[in-house]
């Protein structure tokens, strides 16, 4: 069953606006309409609201018309149009909502050691791990990261993305945490195609040769006020798991970005359980990333609330690691994310299409489910349903014209 209800504008706005086109004769328009109805929870495949032979009326900014290419309205029918042949499918732009996008130097040479049976435990004791990239990212430069930066949002560009959330966390002191930040704020003004929305996650890892204690001191006092000073980041997150942040800790540091006006995420119950998805549930977080580990407890808490359960099961795979239970907080009705968790050490990937496939294959997501994990579902996770993860009018112009003419197409094509 497809749907074909639309939402307009008023012809005199479309009338007098300037620079409107349109597509017309798109195979089908997947507009996620359903999905939106049900913020995201127990989907089906029909919540697509696909339109057959459809069209999309839009500006440089937003989406002014979506319906039947036979019933595009009088208004619109001089302005210019592009025919898609009925041989492309339009669906919303994508949103990777996890990523760790700024960082300096490549751990390719240890991957190839950790696969020839090298322990992660003997390359960090050698000075490589995260310690590595926490080295090379401290010694480079705002324009160096930059550089990087671009090149990989690009990629994840090409792949569909046109939403990217990118995460501090190799910088791991004040300097260079604010440096990759900076990073971010600078990708805005040269793709301005894209949305990037910048997460400051100091409490990645505890730094060499500083206490605990005193790094978080320094987080809560001197670099989230800093932060929020000079607006570089949304929001705030945390990893909370055994031989990085405690519960409290995390807790801590989270209430203390909430209350700077921060919104706040946690990396949560991923290696050990640790009832951080719990956490997440009682402070309103915006996602839960990773739960792996999370109990039925978790799941429950996260399901009776706003708080997006993020997938990543790029790093799953990659580690050859058990992945998340997404059908369990699936059928408890919770709101289910897809990223892919872009890092050095655990899933050096920026195609989201690929997670999809994994999420098609080993999470036993539906095809809704799907979609709304990286439209709808990680746009409620950065605050930016209102305006994205769905093809309505009134949403941002940030759609995209597959080069296949179903939007199953997408993850059939592994690694496309």
């Amino acid at each position: 069953m497809k749907k074909t209800t639309t939402r307009k504008t008023s012809p005199k706005r479309a009338a007098s606006s300037s620079g409107i086109q349109a597509f017309v004769h798109a195979s089908f328009v997947y507009t996620g309409e359903g999905i939106v109805e049900k913020e995201g929870r127990m989907l089906v495949p029909s919540d697509l609201s696909e339109i057959e032979d459809g069209a999309v009326v839009f500006d440089a900014r937003k989406i002014l018309w979506v319906g039947p290419t036979a019933e595009l309205p009088k208004e619109f029918r001089s302005m210019k149009k592009t025919d898609l042949k009925n041989k492309s499918a339009v669906m919303p732009g994508l949103i990777d909502a996890h990523t760790h996008l700024v960082f300096a130097g490549s751990r390719a040479h240890e991957f190839a050691r950790r696969c020839a049976g090298t322990t992660y435990k003997e390359i960090a004791d050698e000075g490589g791990g995260i310690l590595n990239t926490v080295k090379a990212t401290r010694e480079a430069s705002v324009e160096a990261l930059f550089e990087v930066a671009l090149k990989r949002a690009l990629i994840a560009y090409r792949h569909g993305v046109r939403t990217l959330e990118c995460k501090s966390g190799y910088g791991l002191d004040h300097k260079t945490e604010l440096k990759c930040l900076q990073v971010v704020k600078d990708l805005q003004e040269a793709l301005p195609q894209m949305t990037f929305v910048s997460t400051y996650l100091g409490a990645h890892a505890i730094p060499v040769g500083v206490k605990k204690p005193q790094y978080i001191d320094e987080i809560i006092h001197k670099t989230l006020p800093e932060v929020k000073k000079k607006n570089l980041a949304t929001f705030c997150d945390v990893f909370i798991d055994e031989g990085y942040f405690t519960y409290a800790e995390g807790e801590r540091i989270l209430r203390a970005a909430k209350k700077l006006g921060l919104g706040v995420k946690i990396h949560a119950d991923e290696l050990t359980e640790t009832d951080s998805a719990r956490l997440a549930a009682k402070l309103e977080a915006s996602s839960a990333d990773h739960l792996l580990k999370i109990s039925d407890k978790g799941i429950q808490a996260l399901a009776k609330s706003n708080t997006v359960a993020m997938m990543l099961p790029g790093t799953a795979f990659y580690l050859k690691a058990n992945y998340a239970p997404a059908r369990k907080l699936l059928d408890a009705g919770a709101r289910v994310g897809i990223a892919t968790d872009f890092n050095p050490g655990s899933c050096y990937s920026l195609n989201l299409p690929l997670m999809m496939n994994l999420s098609a294959l080993y999470l036993s997501m539906n095809s809704a489910e799907i979609f709304a994990g990286v439209t709808y579902s990680a746009a409620a996770s950065l605050g930016l349903q209102d305006r994205k993860g769905a093809l309505l009018a009134g949403f941002d112009s940030d759609f995209v014209v597959l080069p296949y003419d179903r939007f199953e197409e997408m993850y059939y094509r592994m690694g496309w």
